[in-house]
């Protein structure tokens, strides 16, 4: 993990918040830090296969679910899908319930401490039907003259669009 931000804070603003956060197909979506196991490297048999939505990959004594969300993610955004040499060479492990499983994310993600009145419901339209229905919450940071956004991922709601566009894509 590359660093930790923090960014300046009021004293009605002391709970703090920290989450793991990474980049994919141009959307910056994070995942809180205790729900994150670890983030490892791919191994290169993954790193060769061609990107699929959802692989199984062994880690440890445990095999988990690979979820790669670029294309979900590109496609929402008009973008083509080109694989890159650099595509997918970490993963970001969680932990859903009982169950592990990694998102593949390009670069290192960073951790962040964020004021959790920072953290905001995303509006129902992005909730239902957008592909960042996935996310749940939004983050929005003052970034000079701009904003940044990171699109607090539900891991519960990540699984079930995937398997529902597996289940779809496999039906065909």
């Amino acid at each position: 993990m590359s660093h930790v931000i923090d960014h300046p804070q009021t004293p009605s603003q002391k709970e703090t918040v920290r989450l793991v956060t990474f980049a994919i197909a141009s959307y910056r979506l994070g995942l809180p830090l205790d729900s994150v196991l670890r983030v490892v490297n791919a191994p290169d048999e993954l790193r060769s296969q061609t990107s699929e939505i959802l692989e199984l990959l062994p880690l440890g004594h445990h095999t988990i679910s690979v979820l790669n969300l670029r294309s979900q993610l590109s496609l929402a955004q008009g973008q083509t899908v080109q694989r890159t040499a650099a595509e997918g060479d970490f993963l970001v492990v969680a932990k859903v319930g009982e169950e592990l499983c990694a998102i593949r994310v390009d670069a290192p993600p960073d951790i962040i401490a964020v004021a959790a009145a920072t953290i905001r419901q995303l509006p129902a339209p992005y909730r239902q039907g957008h592909p960042l229905s996935i996310a749940s919450q939004v983050v929005v940071l003052p970034q000079g003259k701009a904003t940044l956004a990171i699109f607090l991922l539900e891991m519960k709601r990540v699984l079930a669009m995937l398997g529902s566009a597996n289940y779809s894509i496999s039906d065909r």
